[in-house]
């Protein structure tokens, strides 16, 4: 499993702590949806670059938090053999987490860490696209971030 993450962002830096315990969060959840050997680039940046993304991808000309993309095709949902393998990238607006953070009077590191968490569910297929797609989704956030809540203490990123 490799996890590689890129700051693209100057106003923000992450100690080695928490690099540490996202990229165990990260390859968790790869090993326990059969991805083991899967690759995940997680790219912290701004809104700007979040938005252009948002604009060329998803038609919304507008910043947003999170977007994941995937490089498997519904049919690869299971690999199998292959060793490494490219399973997508996440890109995080640390602007947005960071006003998010705020609003909900939580730390950056976990706001960054659920922001991680959601994009992994969708490139491992989740969606909300619907309403029990979300439900289902919400559950399975919860799930994870409350397995690793604890962890979460401390080691707060330089913002």
């Amino acid at each position: 499993m490799s996890v590689y993450l890129k700051n693209l962002s100057s106003d923000f830096s992450f100690p080695e702590t928490f690099t540490v315990r996202l990229t165990g969060i990260i390859d968790q959840l790869l090993a326990d949806y059969n991805f083991g050997g899967g690759e995940i680039g997680v790219i912290f940046a701004d809104n700007s670059l979040l938005q252009s993304l948002n604009s060329k991808y998803r038609d919304r000309n507008t910043p947003t938090d999170v977007l994941s993309f995937s490089y498997l095709e519904p049919a690869d949902q299971f690999p199998g053999g292959e060793k490494e393998f490219a399973v997508g990238d996440i890109y995080i607006s640390v602007e947005r987490a960071r006003d998010q953070a705020k609003e909900v009077e939580q730390s950056l590191v976990r706001e960054v860490t659920f922001l991680t968490v959601h994009g992994m569910l969708h490139l491992l297929g989740f969606s909300h696209s619907g309403e029990n797609d979300t439900k289902l989704m919400q559950a399975k956030e919860r799930v994870i971030m409350e397995k690793y809540d604890q962890t979460l203490d401390g080691g707060e990123i330089n913002a």
